[in-house]
Order: structure tokens, then sequence, then C-alpha cells
């Protein structure tokens, strides 16, 4: 015997329950789920309702059923799905996209963007006749034709409005200087505000030129993403909640060797990083004052991470990832200059957000810069929409990749200049705020 919970007419609980067939009293509403399925070519997952049912027999309908007594909206929408055509979703997974009053009940609407084999799909054949894909242009035929079941033009309007807001867009964020506090740290609110946007469906990661040191020692496992991140500026796609590499863009021996040789032509010692297994580990022959300290960094709980360090008497042309030095403006710009003519490698000049007259000098490989990182993160997402958020000259490949490009209001010149749009500072928690109002469609 299913029961329902009754609502009144503001949509709150009344404590109420109803079994269902019974006639709803004057001014009770019962809540109902309405569940839409688009793929990444934009189709509709329709289904046929079963010929035998007393309601709506033969028609073809949206994907709906009704919530069950002490069941919330999206509980209950997770449940019709797998009852009725067998697709399993994980919480967060579904995007809620509103609520409609309509005569008897509250109809929530909840969107599932994904590429699904509609002949692979199980079907409860006393409720599902069949499923097919179909064109928003199909769907607005089929009212035309009264093959599928018209909800009236207001709920179609609130429906393709909702799909549109929901579509697969990717937020994707730098760190330092654009989402970390000026000391380094994940504020609680940001934490608060992306965990719960997370789970409520937005895909959100971060494109850093931290490595996997770096975004444990700010415990970036704080935020509970559901896509991986770019780790490295975009030499690594990394799952964090895992932590295993996905995806890494290698330096060949021959070419670390030149780099290698460049380096010593000026005296100069980098830090050499290679993968080992899911780890990245870190080879050094000589420290600057700077290095010293960066190695030895620990996280907020005092834990370090020397043992992915390693001082070598000479440094080995073998395969690598990605180098890196610190040092003066002066000093980094004249290697800077030194090592850029080498083919095959990218080589990248950048302030120290933290340290004064401190330059970052990295190389990696030439394709590999956060631009083309997230576009490989976006194919594997399905994302058909990107929103960034940076800082500094390294985000500007990510920039020019985005459909919407933000620049913090401590960024620099250059970056400012590159963006679409200028947010509040990282210390006004820019980020995290206008994700939520994008997702409150404020924005």
């Amino acid at each position: 015997m299913e029961k329902w919970d009754l609502l009144d007419a503001d949509g709150n609980p009344t404590g109420r329950t109803i079994v269902r067939g019974e006639p709803l009293l004057a001014g009770m509403y019962h809540l109902v789920e309405h569940i839409w399925i688009v793929d990444s070519k934009g189709r509709l997952l329709i289904q046929q309702r079963n010929p035998n049912l007393k309601l709506m027999p033969g028609v073809w309908a949206a994907n709906s059923g009704s919530a069950q007594a002490g069941e919330d909206s999206e509980s209950a929408a997770r449940r019709e799905l797998f009852e009725e055509l067998s697709i399993r979703t994980t919480p967060g997974e579904l995007v809620y996209g509103g609520r409609m009053r309509r005569r008897n009940s509250f109809t929530d609407f909840w969107i599932l963007y994904r590429d699904i084999d509609a002949s692979s799909l199980r079907l409860q054949q006393e409720e599902v006749a069949q499923v097919k894909w179909v064109t928003p242009e199909e769907l607005v035929a089929m009212l035309g034709d009264r093959s599928f079941h018209h909800y009236g033009i207001a709920y179609f309007q609130f429906v393709f409005r909702a799909i549109e807001r929901g579509r697969r867009t990717l937020y994707v964020t730098d760190l330092d200087g654009t989402l970390l506090q000026n000391n380094q740290t994940l504020s609680d609110e940001t934490v608060e505000t992306v965990n719960r946007l997370i789970s409520r469906g937005m895909m959100i990661s971060v494109a850093t030129a931290r490595g996997t040191i770096g975004v444990q020692c700010i415990q970036l496992g704080r935020i509970r993403f559901q896509v991986p991140i770019l780790m490295l500026g975009g030499v690594l796609m990394y799952d964090l909640y895992r932590r295993r590499i996905l995806h890494s863009c290698d330096l060949s021996a021959a070419t670390v060797g030149s780099v290698l040789q460049g380096f010593a032509d000026l005296g100069r010692h980098p830090q050499l990083y290679r993968r080992r297994g899911n780890e990245v580990h870190i080879y050094y022959t000589d420290l600057t004052p700077e290095e010293e300290k960066f190695i030895h960094r620990t996280d907020p709980n005092g834990r370090t991470f020397d043992h992915f360090y390693h001082r070598v008497s000479y440094l080995r042309n073998t395969p690598a990832i990605f180098f890196s030095c610190q040092g003066p403006h002066a000093v980094q710009s004249e290697l800077a200059a030194r090592l850029e003519h080498i083919p095959g490698i990218r080589v990248v000049l950048y302030a120290d957000t933290y340290a004064e007259d401190n330059w970052f000098l990295e190389i990696c490989r030439d394709d590999a810069d956060k631009g083309s990182a997230v576009r490989r993160l976006c194919q594997r997402v399905g994302a058909d929409r990107l929103v960034v958020f940076g800082d500094n000259r390294n985000d500007i490949p990510l920039f020019r990749e985005a459909d919407l490009a933000l620049c913090v209001a401590n960024g620099s010149p250059e970056a400012k200049a590159a963006a679409d749009r200028i947010i509040p500072s990282n210390t006004e928690e820019g980020v995290p705020r206008f994700l939520h109002a994008i997702y409150n469609r404020k924005v």
C-alpha cells in the first residue's frame, strides 16, 4: 500500500498522509517528480506508457512518479529512474530544475545529462512499453499530433528553460590567488559552498600549477570533487578522490637531457618531476633558500612530504613530466631565454603569489598547458560549456578556451586584460560567491 505525504498550498509538509488512489482533500497536494534525460546531442529520452495503465494508457510521456511518504524529492526521482528504466544514479548526479504547482500536485523537475543506449535498458513492463530518444523539435511535433501527453505550454517552457540552465557546464578555477586565501588556505566558507554546489550537480574542478604535494598541503581533499582536477599547469589530470593519475604529458629522455644541459650551462639546478605509479616524486641536486622552504612544507596537521623529495648526485636523462626552479626575476628571465629555444618544450615564468621577487620557472611538454588540459577534461566529462576563474599569466591559456573567463580583482594586469569579466578578490570569496550566484541564476 503506497502512501503519499500531503503538502499545503505553499508546498510545505502538513504531517498528514494519504493512500494512493484516495481523493485528495481540498487545498492538499502531493509531490511528483518528472525526470528529463538529456544526452550530449541535446536529445530527450521519453517513454511510452503501458497500454493497460488506467492513467494515460499508451501515451508517450515524461519519465515520472510520485514521492512516497517520508521520501525526499531527489531520492524519489532516483528510485523512479531505477524502477522504471533500470538507470542507476549517484546522489547529486541529477540536476534540480525547479518546481511547479499543477492541479493537485507539486512537480519537481530533475535532469539527468547522460548518453544512454536506450536498447540496453531493462524496462518495468507493467509501467513502460518502450523508450526512445527524440530531439526537442521532434517532441514539439509529437505535441502537435497528440502522441505525446500535453502537460501545458507553461510546463514545456519551464522544462526547456531548466534543461538550458542545467547544461553540462564545467567550472574550473585556479587555486593560488584565486580560490585560496592569501595565507594559502581554503576558507570554511569556500569548502562549504563548493561542496554544496557539487552535491547539487555543478561540475567544478581545479587547474593549478601545484602538484600532488601542493594540493595535499592545502588539504584540497576537503572539497569532494566529482570530476578530475588538473595539476602542474595542465601536465597532470588527477582523480583526487582515488588519488590516481589519469593522464600525464611526458617528456622524452632526449628532451630531458637538452633541458638539463641548458640549466648546467648557466650553473642552475632544477627540480625534476617523475611519475612513480600514481605518485609524483621530485629529484634535485641543490636548492635555493626559497626552494628549501618549499620542499619542507607541511599540511595544516603538521604532516611533511619529505619522502617525495630525493637529493641525488646528478640528474639523469630519463623520461620525466616537469621541471621547476625558483629565483629572482633577473636570474629566471635569463634562464628562460636560454631554454625556450629547445624543441618540444614550453617555458613558463610567473611571479610567486606569496613572496616578493621570487619567480617560478616551469618547463613541460610544449602541448601541455591549462588550455589543452581543460579541453581534454571537457571531453572526458562531456561538458558543453566552460567557465573558468584565474588570476595570473599562466591562467591565460585557460581563459582562451573558456566560454566565460573570470579574473579575480587581485589578478595580474595581463590576466585581467585577457578575462571577460572581473569578479571580487580571493579574500572576498569571489569564486565561491560567484558560483553560488550562478546556481541561483542571479548572474
